[in-house]
C-alpha cells in the first residue's frame, strides 16, 4: 500500500510550530507520509498548549482545508448552494466542523 507524502504546507507547519514549541525534533523530511505528518502536527500542538504557549488562535491550514472540502462535498452532494441565503449556515457548518477535527486532534494528543 502506497502513502502519501505530506505536503508542504504541513511540513512548513510543522517547521513553525518547532519554533513555537523551542524544538528541533522530530527531523523534517520529505519522505515523510500525510498521516506522520499529522501526527506530529497533533503531538507539537498538545506540547506546545503543555507548555502554555497559545497557538489554539492560530488556525490549522491543512485541518480546515480538509474541513472545508468534506462540508463543500457533503452540501453539493445535497444539492445545496453555499452561494445563496444558506452561506452563513455553510460557514458556521465548517467552522463546527473544523473544530470537531481539533478537538478529535487535541484528545488523540492527550491520549499518548
Amino acid at each position: 500500500m502506497e502513502t502519501k507524502p505530506a505536503s508542504k504546507r504541513q511540513l512548513a507547519y510543522i517547521r513553525r510550530l518547532q519554533t513555537v514549541v523551542g524544538e528541533t525534533e522530530p527531523e523534517i523530511t520529505e519522505e515523510m507520509s500525510v498521516s506522520e505528518a499529522s501526527e506530529i502536527i497533533s503531538e507539537l500542538i498538545s506540547r506546545a498548549r503543555h507548555n502554555g504557549v497559545a497557538v489554539q488562535r492560530q488556525i490549522n491550514e491543512p485541518r480546515l482545508g480538509m474541513a472545508m472540502k468534506e462540508c463543500f462535498r457533503q452540501w453539493t452532494a445535497l444539492g445545496r448552494s453555499i452561494h445563496d441565503e444558506r452561506r452563513k449556515a455553510f460557514i458556521d457548518y465548517t467552522i463546527d466542523t473544523y473544530n470537531l477535527f481539533t478537538e478529535i486532534a487535541e484528545k488523540l494528543g492527550q491520549a499518548q
